[in-house]
């Protein structure tokens, strides 16, 4: 299955750090431009790096790490258990709670104000010993960190929400508002394929999509699958190339939207990033945000 302790300069890093630095990029996106016209890398199950088999690991990098390489996506999965938080990804404890998830980005998003951070929160694996309801928690949760979340339903603009974190809600809303809903989202998450080229056909068809509309809707490309016995960083080893030349090839042709990734390389979430500095004006324009054509 390879060398668990490996890289590819490229698209593939099994490393904790593969030491590129991307902590400010969205500084020099126009205030006026909405967080759904961008290109944004992301990270698919973002906290799964524990468990007793490979694969249940799904990513190398630390979540402080993703945050400096330019990871702005994140997707967070909470078991709802004695009233608390803890991050799972299945049956599996991620050796960390949704408090720990919330500290690490709203430190980070304190330090680079010009950021807007993106996370799924998702329920995870079975309820145990619980009083109330798991909105009713994660609602409780995130009152500790009202001044750097945004919890309205509608996508905002960049001025809106710089040094913020917006929550993608994908879970049962109860009362008040907890941010966007997942379910307004454009996806394509086709999670288990029945084999490696249906996934990328899935994948490269969506990003078709996203790149040819100017809709004012987030769209959500997932890169990763579960196929036969592979674990997922043998799949991300076989997807993460095609997504890496895909990338490449459609640099300045439109907005890729978010792209979740397992064991994203340095290239291709710079590349990623990069696409939204290459990116035609007149696409941007037609949606009255007009956009600097400026190079990282």
């Amino acid at each position: 299955m390879g060398n668990v302790n490996a890289r590819d300069p490229d698209y593939w890093n099994v490393p904790d750090d593969p030491g590129i630095r991307h902590t400010d990029w969205m500084k020099k996106l126009p205030d006026s431009m909405s967080v759904s016209k961008v290109s944004i890398p992301g990270t698919h199950d973002t906290m799964a790096r524990a468990g007793d088999i490979i694969w249940s690991w799904c990513q190398s990098l630390s979540l402080s790490v993703q945050l400096k390489i330019g990871i702005r996506f994140f997707d967070i999965r909470c078991r709802h258990f004695k009233n608390g938080l803890p991050i799972h990804h299945g049956q599996f404890y991620e050796h960390c709670s949704f408090t720990d998830v919330m500290n690490t980005m709203t430190s980070f998003v304190k330090s680079h104000p010009s950021e807007v951070l993106l996370v799924r929160v998702k329920e995870e694996y079975k309820a145990a010993e619980c009083t109330r309801t798991f909105c009713e928690t994660v609602w409780l949760t995130l009152q500790n960190y009202r001044e750097n979340i945004w919890l309205e339903e509608n996508i905002p603009s960049f001025k809106e929400v710089r040094g913020k974190i917006i929550i993608l809600r994908d879970f049962k809303r109860e009362n008040n508002p907890i941010g966007i809903p997942y379910a307004t989202l454009d996806i394509e998450d086709y999670w288990k394929a029945s084999s490696y080229k249906e996934k990328w056909r899935r994948v490269k068809a969506h990003l078709d999509s996203t790149r040819s509309t100017t809709d004012n809707i987030i769209h959500l490309t997932f890169n990763s699958c579960t196929e036969g016995i592979d674990a997922p960083r043998e799949i991300a080893r076989s997807l993460n190339p095609k997504l890496y030349k895909y990338v490449r090839a459609n640099q300045g042709q439109g907005r890729f939207g978010i792209i979740a990734i397992d064991y994203p390389g340095p290239k291709l979430v710079e590349y990623i990033i990069e696409n939204n500095f290459k990116t035609n004006v007149n696409v941007y324009q037609k949606s009255n945000s007009v956009f600097s054509c400026v190079l990282l």
